[in-house]
């Protein structure tokens, strides 16, 4: 498991969410949960875009990667609970782990995917997730 200051070191380096303490205390938990191998691969080469709800748009500059990196974009719902955001962050570091973006042919297997890595670090797509994302969530 890494350590606290790992932790705290990364959520730092990522600058689009200082402004955002719930945001970076819900990555804090969700890193926190994870085995040593997941975090490493979890949190290597990633950059985190995180806007505002009323945010319409926002540019970020990276320092150039020698290799692959991802980009994990994430939009803050003003009334996120905390479980929400700690599902989500969760989930959408289950994509990371996948290393490769959706295909069609997919259809919703990387969904379930991500579903179980957010599941296996403790945060399930439960009965309340779902209905909260039902209630505000529209499909596209």
């Amino acid at each position: 498991m890494a350590t606290k200051a790992e932790i705290s070191k990364f959520v730092k380096s990522q600058k689009s969410i200082w402004l955002y303490r719930k945001v970076q205390k819900a990555f804090e938990d969700v890193l926190s949960s994870m085995s040593d191998e997941d975090y490493r691969e979890a949190t290597e080469g990633l950059y985190l875009m995180v806007l505002h709800e009323s945010a319409l748009g926002q540019l970020m500059h990276f320092p150039r990667s020698k290799g692959k990196f991802k980009i994990l974009q994430l939009s803050i719902a003003t009334k996120a609970p905390d479980y929400i955001l700690r599902y989500v962050i969760a989930h959408e570091l289950g994509h990371g782990m996948q290393k490769r973006n959706w295909k069609k042919s997919d259809k919703g297997r990387l969904e379930a995917s991500a579903d179980a890595w957010a599941k296996k670090w403790g945060f399930p797509r439960d009965e309340k997730v779902e209905k909260w994302m039902n209630a505000v969530t529209k499909p596209l």
